[in-house]
């Protein structure tokens, strides 16, 4: 049985979208948690194309 767990990041502000530092700070987190390079990253997006949130699985 394999177990995973989620990877989860938000913006600050949402209606800005994410900081390159918040962005920086996701893929650290994903990276210290093992997560493959192959895994899938889900993005929630505003209207400006600003990332909401980040997911992923490790």
């Amino acid at each position: 049985m394999t177990v995973t767990h989620t990877i989860r990041a938000e913006a600050r502000d949402p209606k800005a979208g994410m900081t390159l530092a918040e962005l920086a700070a996701f893929v650290q987190a994903a990276l210290r948690e093992d997560a493959a390079d192959d895994v899938p990253v889900k993005a929630i997006v505003n209207m400006r194309g600003g990332i909401k949130k980040l997911e992923t699985r490790a």
